[in-house]
């Protein structure tokens, strides 16, 4: 039975809330009605199953794992007037096209998943579907402490609230989730906003339009990400590998403040070009890690995430390399910049889109001294 018109259905709310048992709930009355159905999940989660979805009261439907959005159309069938995705915040950004036009050839398209993240935030590419969908469902869990209305998703590790800055499995540790109301959802050390930029002092380089972030604000945070390190490494073989040369300043700071034994590795990886201000989106790598990796936790030590080609390229390598964890610490994430989606474990501060110098980040490879992150003006010409 073919549709009409075809629409976006969103089904979205908190861990526990019921949303995979009224996917399913959908499902079967479209069968009923004679329509021909195929749904798709994420090939990561395999709790209950890689080739159905299952929701936590029990019910199941048969469904097809795939890596990424554009796995879908090659799979889909003539017949199918159905199409419903679970879990989708775990898929790349493509997913919304891709539902925006099965949608435009009249399919009926349910989504399902997560609106917000442990922190509690929008949560990948779902606030962007729900925002093309002709219908969206909200639903409801109820909270795991007061018994009233739950929104959100608490994470427990060892027991315990995640930091903001937890990675997103955290290494060793015992997880939980709960649903839990808004006024007891807890996320310790949660940024406060970015403050204002400050006046550049008197004698620096006229080519600053302003100090982004302090040497005093840098000190406090490489303090609390080497904190949660150590927390989240002990007795696990750890490597720090520096992505040179702009990591250098930060990795020095922060292993000072790792107070359990590791041991570290360098990697030269280049993405700009002399003169250009932005990611050039060709990787370069100019030096590789020297040691065997297999086996050991690897966290990869950033100065600066923006597009996410460079991390994307050596997280491919080093994975190659079959370590027993690889994750990612960044001092600073231009999150905005974005381009392809890697996972960041740890994060000292979220920046605006400026093109930054300090505490080891380099202008035409100058000024990687300075004592503070500061931002270059725009146009301005250096050399």
């Amino acid at each position: 039975m073919k549709h009409d018109n075809g629409s976006i259905e969103i089904v979205t709310g908190s861990m526990f809330s019921g949303k995979t048992e009224e996917v399913i709930r959908r499902l079967r009355r479209a069968r009923i009605a004679r329509q021909q159905v195929q749904v798709f999940k994420p090939v990561i989660d395999n709790r209950y199953g890689i080739e159905k979805i299952t929701s936590h009261a029990g019910s199941e439907f048969e469904a097809t794992p795939v890596a990424r959005s554009s796995d879908i159309p090659p799979l889909l069938k003539p017949e199918t007037t159905v199409v419903a995705i679970d879990e989708a915040q775990f898929f790349d950004y493509g997913v919304v096209a891709l539902a925006n036009s099965l949608a435009d050839r009249g399919l009926r398209v349910i989504v399902a998943g997560l609106d917000t993240d442990f922190r509690g935030e929008p949560f990948g590419p779902m606030p962007q579907l729900m925002a093309v969908a002709e219908h969206v469902d909200k639903i409801h869990a109820i909270c795991a402490v007061s018994g009233e209305e739950a929104s959100r998703t608490q994470r427990l590790i060892n027991g315990q609230p995640a930091y903001y800055d937890d990675p997103v499995v955290a290494v060793g540790a015992a997880e939980l989730y709960e649903a839990r109301a808004r006024n007891h959802h807890a996320v310790p050390r949660r940024p406060a906003a970015m403050p204002s930029v400050q006046p550049v002092p008197p004698g620096q380089p006229e080519f600053l339009g302003g100090v982004l972030v302090t040497a005093e604000q840098i000190k406090a945070r490489v303090a609390e990400l080497g904190a949660m390190i150590t927390r989240d490494y002990v007795g696990k073989d750890l490597v720090l590998l520096c992505i040179l040369r702009g990591g250098v300043m930060f990795l020095t700071d922060l292993m000072r403040e790792v107070t359990l034994p590791h041991t570290v590795e360098f990697m030269a990886i280049s993405s700009y070009e002399p003169g250009v201000r932005k990611s050039t989106g060709q990787v370069r790598i100019h030096l590789d890690v020297k040691q065997d990796i297999a086996g050991k936790h690897i966290l990869v030590v950033e100065d600066i995430v923006d597009t996410g080609h460079t991390l994307a390229r050596v997280l491919d390598l080093l994975n190659t390399r079959e370590p027993a964890s690889l994750r990612i610490c960044t001092l600073l994430d231009k999150a905005e910049r974005r381009e392809t989606q890697v996972p960041v474990d740890y994060v000292g501060f979220t920046i605006p889109n400026h093109f930054v110098v300090g505490y080891g980040l380099d202008v035409d490879e100058y000024h990687r001294n300075l004592p503070y992150i500061g931002i270059v003006k725009p146009g301005f010409n250096i050399g």
